[in-house]
């Protein structure tokens, strides 16, 4: 579930490159977390009911979120928000939110037994299966997400991991909480 959770806040984020995570950037990700979540909690029945199905790439889930806070005509006073918290924008607070998210994500699954090749191995064997239609398509598209969002916690610098690290037990009783 805290996996899922993570995942949320990757549809609000922008894809950066920017430099690496410092531990000062994600302590100020997570005091400013709790204020802007209320927020987008307080509003979340003003959202378009826009998910992804599991095929986009990361790119295109965190452009739908951001656009989905233009179409609900809630930017600019989410944008009001993150700039009381110290961020520059919606973008800037997003690239925060996707930097620290991945990061809490590539901790978590150093742990995990499963392997990128483990999983398009499943998504093989789902193809090929006899299931029925309706079942196949919902077990590939689940299986599709989990290989892009492993692709994506790949990509991880180990500093955005050490950044996070002295956080991780407060970032999972955040995602948690959610």
């Amino acid at each position: 579930m805290r996996i899922l959770t993570a995942a949320f806040f990757v549809l609000f984020a922008q894809f950066s490159l920017a430099a690496d995570l410092t531990e000062a950037d994600v302590k100020h990700w997570t005091d400013a977390m709790p204020g802007l979540q209320a927020w987008l909690t307080q509003h979340e029945d003003q959202m378009p009911d826009t998910m992804p199905d599991g095929t986009q790439g990361i790119e295109e889930m965190i452009s739908q979120g951001v656009q989905d806070l233009k179409s609900a005509g809630l930017y600019d006073e989410y944008n009001s928000k993150v700039k009381a918290a110290g961020y520059s924008s919606v973008e800037d607070w997003a690239s925060a939110t996707q930097r620290v998210s991945m990061a809490y994500l590539a901790l978590e699954l150093e742990n995990q037994p499963v392997s990128l090749a483990q999983l398009e191995a499943q998504l093989k064997q789902i193809q090929e299966s006899d299931l029925p239609a309706e079942q196949k398509d919902m077990m590939t598209q689940m299986m599709s997400s989990s290989i892009i969002m492993m692709k994506a916690v790949g990509k991880v610098s180990d500093a955005d991991k050490n950044a996070v690290r002295p956080y991780k037990d407060q970032l999972q009783a955040s995602f948690d909480a959610e």
